[in-house]
């Protein structure tokens, strides 16, 4: 009885494994499906890569609207980047799918030199707004915490903003009579 009952636990343990590997053989199947995908993006044309495909990988669909941006194709790529957002994919591709897009915003807004002019204060205002989202999910993304600081330089934030701080501290500060205000050594 007792070498009968070895025997079920091992064969159970053994189909456990067995389990276990087909899980993560079809783990590293899709994983190289989706790299192969994702390098075939290097290399496609525009053309391709404007074709929408809804089956397909959220990652490789980011991989797709990266390589559009850097075509210079704004509008498809900002058209599949908030699709990414939005529709259900996983939180990282997400994140990156909303970091992504507020840096094209910012690279267009600046133009080609980030010293020069800027070209456009409501993609930098857009931008802002997707950096301060991501940064309100995870203060500690330090690429988002830098472009926002960036574009802060580009674009200051409007001087009606200071001014209702002024006067918030103006209604917070207490006033004792026949005393000046002072400032600390």
């Amino acid at each position: 009885m007792r070498r009968r009952s070895m025997h079920i636990l091992f064969g159970a343990a053994a189909v456990c494994c067995a389990g276990v590997a087909v899980y993560y053989t079809l783990q590293l199947e899709r994983t190289i499906d989706l790299d192969r995908t994702i390098a075939a993006t290097r290399s496609a044309t525009i053309a391709q890569l404007s074709a929408s495909n809804a089956d397909e990988a959220p990652e490789a669909r980011l991989a797709r609207a990266v390589a559009l941006s850097a075509a210079r194709r704004q509008v498809d790529a900002g058209r599949l980047f908030n699709e990414l957002i939005q529709g259900p994919a996983p939180v990282s591709v997400q994140r990156a799918a909303l970091y992504d897009l507020a840096n094209m915003n910012l690279r267009e807004a600046a133009g080609d030199d980030a010293r020069g002019p800027v070209r456009s204060l409501p993609l930098i205002e857009l931008a802002k707004t997707r950096y301060r989202d991501l940064l309100r999910e995870d203060a500690t993304d330090w690429d988002a915490r830098y472009n926002f600081e960036r574009a802060l330089r580009l674009a200051p934030e409007s001087a009606d903003e200071a001014d209702t701080d002024q006067d918030i501290e103006q209604q917070r500060s207490v006033t004792v009579r026949g005393a000046l205000p002072q400032e600390l050594p």
